[in-house]
């Protein structure tokens, strides 16, 4: 009776309102506009730097003006290595971009600095840690790893693990052989030769010391002057051809 009464309660009680999450473009958005952040936080830096250490004080406006001349560089800089930094395939990559973005950056915002009426030395070296900041963090840059197709693994045996009739083509993956369906890729613990052996019955041909194919697949035989290069499947996949079994199979084709 307590329990039944408890769940009359819940179901009747006002829902807590729920906390709306920031749509994935919103947060996009957010994520490359924050560089922009660091003009009003190096103006206010300005302030306090000529407050502590400089007897004639810039204002607001003149703080201001230094943070967007001097530091609107690096905004740039840390907004393009967001936009090109998700298409970087490897750390090296990714290091040699920020290389070139960071050292544009602080030569642009050094010679801004110029400009304005700082020193040499100021304006050189007083921006050198930003250039630290700049390389460390795209060393630490998280890199995306590629989607790795889903793939089942079958077991070592003179068996395949699918049906021959459901194979399009097989093709060597080290010490593999992955054998490709119109839905799905299982990876048969295999060697390529005993693969052939086993296939052959089911009519595969070999056409590359890493792909074999059965002849119902074929569509059509890919020529370059009297020689196979390619093999074009019914689904539109082409294959090449070793010159090892081209003649093999243009002489099998013409039977």
């Amino acid at each position: 009776m307590i329990n039944l009464a408890a769940r009359f309660a819940r179901a009747w009680s006002p829902a807590e309102p729920r906390r709306a999450e920031p749509h994935p473009t919103e947060r996009a958005w957010a994520r490359r506009l924050a560089p922009l952040a660091l003009i009003p936080a190096g103006a206010a830096y300005c302030l306090l730097y000529e407050s502590i250490f400089e007897r004639e004080h810039l204002d607001l406006v003149g703080s201001l003006i230094w943070a967007i001349a001097t530091l609107s560089p690096w905004v740039a800089g840390a907004m393009l290595f967001e936009r090109r930094a998700r298409s970087a395939p490897t750390r090296a990559h990714l290091l040699i971009l920020g290389v070139g973005l960071a050292c544009a950056a602080y030569a642009a915002s050094s010679v801004a600095a110029l400009w304005l009426g700082s020193g040499a030395e100021r304006a050189y070296f007083s921006r050198l840690p930003l250039l630290g900041v700049a390389l460390l963090a795209a060393s630490l840059y998280p890199i995306k790893a590629p989607a790795q197709p889903v793939h089942d693994l079958a077991p070592t045996g003179d068996t395949p693990p699918v049906a021959p009739a459901d194979i399009l083509f097989a093709c060597a993956a080290g010490n593999y052989v992955e054998l490709h369906t119109e839905t799905r890729t299982i990876v048969w613990r295999q060697t390529m030769r005993n693969a052939e052996r086993v296939l052959r019955d089911a009519g595969f041909v070999r056409v590359h010391r890493s792909y074999l194919v059965p002849w119902r697949t074929i569509d059509m035989l890919v020529r370059d002057g009297r020689s196979v290069v390619e093999v074009a499947l019914r689904n539109g996949r082409r294959l090449p051809v070793s010159s090892r079994y081209a003649n093999n199979l243009a002489s099998q084709t013409l039977q």
